[in-house]
This record gives structure tokens, C-alpha cells and sequence, in this order.
């Protein structure tokens, strides 16, 4: 019976730990100048006006568009083939920001330390796809991750929002 209880115990203790280092970041963060997952094109529009150029895409069930505000900067949305929003009502699943002109609310941004947002949110798991060094925080039930790409030096040169990175 004591084995019993000191092995239930230790799986406690175990489980306990695991979900200590699965480290999220909340969804409130996930923005950069005041646009991210969630918000509506034409709510950016509002924010940043027209953009640059527009990428246009329709594949597998998914109408959007990219607007490209800048060589650093973009932001997509997106809906299903079969929903007629207009653009403006499309909702936007993620950005590209490549440089230090906008910040996520508690102010991380392009050019920083990772370290940074490590001692914020804690470290997550290092990833590397096509020689990128990436980290990405998923957001509590949410399918969105903010994902942060750093160089060999640990600096962020990327944060990207989106459901995939």
C-alpha cells in the first residue's frame, strides 16, 4: 500500500512538472502596433491605411490576402472559399514584422535578446526549419503561436503570428 501511494505521489510530482514548463504567452500580447489575430482588415486599414502592395491567394478551401505595408511588415487574413466577407471583413491570422518599428504590447520587438522574452514567458522549446533558429509561445486555446526567429546570436530578427510557422 505504501508503494502504492509513494508511486502515485511521484506521478503527481511529475505531471506537475510538465505542465510547469509548458510555458504560453497570453493572447493580449500576441499584437504588434495594435494589430494581430483576431482583428478585422479593415480595422487595420484604419490603423495603418492602404497598404503597399496586396497578395491575393485562393487554394484549399481559403480565400485572403497579404497586405505588405513595408519590405518588414505584413499582415494576412483570411476566411473559407465559400464566405463572401467583403476585404475589409476578413479577419486577420497573422503578420510578418522583420524590424524594430512596432512592439508587441510589453514592448518586444525586433532586435532584442531572446532572453528577454524567455525571462517574460519563459523558454520554450528551440526550433530550427530551413536553418532558422525559431521559438514559438502558443497562445491558451487558441490555434495562433507568436514565434520568434533569432539569429546565431540569440537576437530576435523576426516575430511572426500565425497558425503554422
Amino acid at each position: 500500500m505504501l508503494r502504492k501511494i509513494i508511486l502515485i505521489i511521484g506521478l503527481v510530482v511529475l505531471l506537475g512538472q510538465s505542465v510547469a514548463f509548458a510555458h504560453w504567452m497570453p493572447r493580449e500580447e500576441m499584437y504588434v502596433g495594435g494589430v494581430g489575430a483576431g482583428c478585422t482588415l479593415g480595422y487595420v486599414k484604419s490603423v495603418y491605411g492602404e497598404p503597399k502592395e496586396k497578395w491575393w491567394f485562393n487554394s484549399d478551401g481559403v480565400r485572403g490576402v497579404t497586405y505588405k505595408y513595408s519590405d518588414t511588415f505584413s499582415v494576412t487574413g483570411r476566411t473559407g472559399n465559400q464566405d463572401s466577407r467583403a476585404e475589409d471583413d476578413l479577419m486577420v491570422v497573422g503578420f510578418s514584422l522583420k524590424d524594430s518599428s512596432l512592439a508587441t504590447p510589453s514592448g518586444l520587438t525586433v532586435g532584442i535578446p531572446y532572453e528577454t522574452v524567455a525571462g517574460m514567458f519563459g523558454r520554450v522549446e528551440k526550433s530550427t526549419i530551413g536553418g532558422r533558429i525559431l521559438y514559438s509561445y502558443p497562445a491558451p486555446k487558441s490555434p495562433i503561436e507568436l514565434t520568434f526567429y533569432v539569429d546565431g546570436k540569440g537576437i530576435i530578427t523576426e516575430i511572426y503570428e500565425g497558425t503554422e510557422f
